[in-house]
């Protein structure tokens, strides 16, 4: 969703002409179609302009990923333009966040990339909202890649067990469906290509305990094989101990 401001249609101001602005320290935008737009003004409408910015970031090679596309460009008649930023494979760098929902059975997972764009201070207009901090969030798409193993006898199932799992589109975002009865659960496998993130969330509907979530779990991968290790799973009257969940990915 774009910041309030956004709506603004006019001019900025009446002053110096052709200087730009952001129209808000802050906004978030949706990833679609391998390009966000984000909104630029400026202090008049007359003449074609097009004005560089640039693009920073400090998660680590996020600058290989999201790129400008070009100047801002405004065409004569409008205050109003978008810089174009376009983005490329993003499994290859960590998000600052994987947000895990609960959907019915199912769950809703999404990335979030935080980025800023800079406008030159000569090309700054007086509002002076020369930077912009975007949080690039997507939404992620699963597909189906088929069955697993399971090795649950040190965690809940306390056997060995084969359930289907899903992978995310244009990441390594793994989500394992139903493998305890109700309930699916998703996991990331860092750039590092070693590193589990794996939020809070829970896990199974038990006909005795109710909701069960594993909470404080870190993990690992290598060969192919995901290992969990779940610090406790919590239940409304209390918590387990500390458990062990191994997938054999596909």
């Amino acid at each position: 969703m774009l910041n309030s401001c956004d709506k603004t249609e006019g001019a900025l101001y009446s002053g110096e002409p052709n200087k730009i602005s952001f129209y808000g320290p802050t906004t978030s935008i949706a990833m679609s179609g391998g390009v966000i737009s984000v909104p630029v003004g400026r202090t008049s409408s007359e003449g074609d302009l097009s004005v560089p910015l640039t693009l920073s970031a400090t998660g680590a090679n996020y600058t290989n990923v999201f790129t400008l596309e070009g100047p801002v460009k405004f065409v004569a008649g409008s205050a109003k333009s978008y810089s174009r930023v376009k983005y490329g494979d993003f499994s290859t760098i960590d998000p600052s966040t994987l947000s895990i929902t609960t959907a019915g059975a199912d769950v809703n997972v999404g990335l979030a990339f935080p980025i800023s764009l800079n406008i030159g201070g000569s090309d700054a207009s007086v509002s002076n909202i020369k930077k912009v901090d975007v949080l690039a969030s997507s939404i992620l798409e699963f597909e189906d890649k088929g069955t697993v193993r399971l090795d649950s006898r040190s965690g809940w199932a306390e056997d060995d067990i084969t359930t289907n799992i899903q992978k995310a589109k244009g990441s390594n975002v793994y989500k394992l469906v139903r493998p305890f009865g109700a309930r699916s659960f998703a996991f990331m496998i860092k750039a590092d290509g070693k590193t589990i993130v794996f939020p809070n969330q829970v896990i199974v509907d038990d006909a005795t305990y109710g909701p069960v979530t594993a909470t404080s779990v870190t993990g690992t991968v290598a060969n192919k094989v995901v290992t969990l290790n779940i610090g406790a799973y919590t239940v409304a009257a209390g918590s387990f101990g500390a458990a062990k969940e191994v997938i054999y990915l596909p």
